[in-house]
């Protein structure tokens, strides 16, 4: 586990570090003179995750663990997970380009869900079926918008 923590702390580091100044400063626009800067809160919080990211990495690096006691960083069902749920996306942006974006969103939901071992008919058709209503009903008839 030390091994895989400090690894994510790196991880996350890096990802702050990019965030915090080519993402932020290139996504967001500085306020006005003389008002607070929309680039504010989300400084604050890449500022908090990369602190603690780096305090988790350097954590776990002066830990004293035995080299063999850990155990693999991935195991083989983990990372067939991870293939079966990245082919779900990759499925759900070609139909959400190809077919439509409900299609793409029940297509997304129902992979899911079979992905990760579901297997009850009800519960695949269901839940799709009723997210998709319940987006429908709360853009198109409670909010009065059209979804582009």
């Amino acid at each position: 586990m030390r091994r895989a923590d400090v690894i994510s702390g790196v991880i996350l580091a890096v990802f702050g570090l990019i965030t915090l100044f080519i993402i932020i400063p290139w996504q967001i626009e500085p306020g006005p003179a003389g008002y607070m800067s929309p680039r504010l809160v989300p400084v604050l919080m890449m500022v908090l995750i990369t602190g603690l990211s780096v305090l988790l990495a350097i954590r776990n690096l002066a830990s004293d663990a035995a080299p063999g006691d850990e155990p693999p960083l991935f195991t083989w069902a983990e990372m067939l997970a991870i293939v079966k749920i990245a082919t779900v996306f990759a499925v759900a942006i070609a139909l959400y380009f190809w077919v439509s974006p409900a299609v793409s969103g029940g297509a997304l939901v129902a992979g899911s869900l079979i992905a990760l071992g579901e297997r009850r008919p009800w519960v695949i058709v269901a839940m799709p079926a009723g997210l998709l209503i319940t987006v429908w009903l709360l853009f198109y008839k409670v909010l009065g918008t059209a979804i582009v």
